[in-house]
């Protein structure tokens, strides 16, 4: 309900602003926001992470929203800082949520809360439990309450 709120309220805003001759806010407004749920269980992933999470941001015109789930290391700030940068410079939305202990069912009730999630980046599944071993290898129970796509930025090992 909270979504569909928030979605009416923008709509009534943008209504005020077309309405006095400001149309570009009005645009913007009602433009649909579009994120990708990057989640991160430390702030220095594989390569493939970022390289996988540009990609995605720029095939569906969107931002991203950066969930870390583990406490902060030094030089683990650096690499977020330096993509939030880059993220900005490309005119793009990005947002750092700091969550330590996260677990994913906690990570699927944040995608499920927040509008405008388009997918959900994560670096492996074996992080999240699942087996390395391709024969046992299932869809797990949590991958039925998705509420869009999982994309996995690197292959498993």
């Amino acid at each position: 309900m909270g979504v569909q709120s928030g979605m009416l309220d923008r709509f009534w805003s943008a209504t005020a602003f077309a309405e006095s001759g400001e149309f570009e806010t009005a645009r913007e407004l009602v433009r649909e926001v579009r994120d990708i749920l990057l989640v991160l269980q430390s702030g220095e992933p594989a390569s493939g992470v970022w390289v996988t999470a540009r990609a995605m941001m720029e095939r569906l015109d969107a931002g991203v929203e950066i969930l870390v789930t583990a406490p902060w290391e030094g030089g683990e700030v650096q690499e977020v800082r330096r993509f939030q940068e880059e993220v900005v410079r490309q005119g793009r939305q990005v947002r750092l949520l700091h969550r330590p202990g996260i677990t994913w069912h906690g990570v699927l009730a944040h995608a499920n809360a927040v509008s405008g999630i388009v997918c959900i980046l994560v670096e492996s599944l074996e992080k999240w439990g699942l087996s390395k071993d391709s024969e046992k290898r299932r869809p797990p129970i949590w991958s039925r309450r998705l509420p869009c796509p999982l994309v996995v930025a690197t292959p498993s090992g």
